[in-house]
C-alpha cells in the first residue's frame, strides 16, 4: 500500500470490499431461510448465481463510477479502451466458458462425480468463473482480461480499474480456497444433508470470498489508521 493517503482510492476500497460481504451475506441468508439445501446445486431453482453475479456487476459499476469522478475532479486517467463492442463480447464470453470447463475438470480430478451430478458441478464451476474470472472480464473486456492473466497490465487500465482488480484478487483466492477447504466434510460419517456435494463447496467458496475481503478490508485500515496517525504525530 502506498504510504500516500489517498481519500478516493480508500472509499472505493471500502465500497468495493462491503459489496462483497454484503454478497456473500444475502447469499448465507438466503441459504438459511430456505427449505431444500439440495437446491444449492440446481441451476434453476437457486438465486445463488444471480445474487453473486448482480454483486460483481455492482462493483464494476463503482470502479467506473470512480473512474469517472477522478475524471471530472480534475485527476487525469488513462482513457479506457472501448470494451463492449461484439468482438470484446463474444471474447469475454468464450472466456468465461473455458474458465467454468477448466473448474469443472479440476472439480472431477479434486474427487467430484464423473457420470452423474452434472448440474452440480456446473453449478460450483459457475460460481468459481463468478467470483475469480467474470468480474475482471466486465471490467476490462475479454482481451484485456487475458492480457492480465499473462502478468502484463492493459496499457489503457485506469487507476479506479486497477484499485479494483487489486481487490478482485482477494476474492478470487479466497473463493478458490474457500471451495476446496469445503470438500474436507464431504467424507466425514455425520449424515448430514448439507454435506452433500456441492454445497459445502458452494458455502465454502462464499465463506472464503468472505475471509479473503475481511483480510484486504483489515490492510485497507490498517493503512489508513497508519497514515492517520502519521499526521497526528507530526503535528
Amino acid at each position: 500500500m502506498a504510504s500516500k493517503f489517498d481519500q478516493q482510492k480508500t472509499k472505493h476500497q471500502l465500497f468495493h470490499v462491503s459489496i462483497s460481504l454484503a454478497t456473500v451475506l444475502v447469499c448465507m441468508t438466503y441459504m438459511q431461510f430456505q427449505r431444500n439445501w439440495a437446491n444449492v446445486g440446481n441451476l434453476w431453482n437457486s438465486l445463488i448465481l444471480p445474487i453473486v453475479s448482480i454483486g460483481e456487476l455492482l462493483k464494476v459499476i463503482l470502479a467506473r463510477y470512480y473512474t469517472q469522478t477522478m475524471d471530472n475532479s480534475g485527476q487525469r486517467q488513462r482513457k479506457p479502451s472501448q470494451k463492449f463492442t461484439l468482438k470484446e463480447l463474444a471474447g469475454g464470453l468464450f472466456l468465461q466458458c473455458l474458465c467454468t470447463l477448466l473448474y469443472a475438470f479440476i472439480c472431477i480430478i479434486l474427487g467430484a462425480p464423473v457420470l452423474q451430478n452434472y448440474e452440480q458441478t456446473f453449478v460450483l464451476s459457475l460460481l468459481l468463473t463468478l467470483q475469480t474470472t467474470s468480474p475482471t472480464i466486465f471490467l476490462l473486456g475479454g482481451s484485456g482480461a487475458l492480457q492480465l492473466c499473462f502478468c502484463e497490465k492493459p496499457d489503457t487500465i485506469t487507476k479506479s480499474e486497477d484499485t479494483a482488480i487489486g481487490l478482485f484478487k482477494y476474492n478470487a483466492l479466497g473463493a478458490i480456497l474457500g471451495a476446496w477447504a469445503g470438500s474436507v466434510v464431504a467424507p466425514l460419517d455425520w449424515d448430514r444433508d448439507w454435506q452433500a456435494y456441492p454445497i459445502p463447496n458452494v458455502v465454502g467458496a462464499l465463506i472464503g470470498c468472505a475471509l479473503g475481503n475481511i483480510y484486504a478490508c483489515s490492510r485497507i485500515l490498517y493503512a489508513t489508521a497508519k497514515v492517520y496517525l502519521n499526521r497526528k504525530r507530526n503535528n
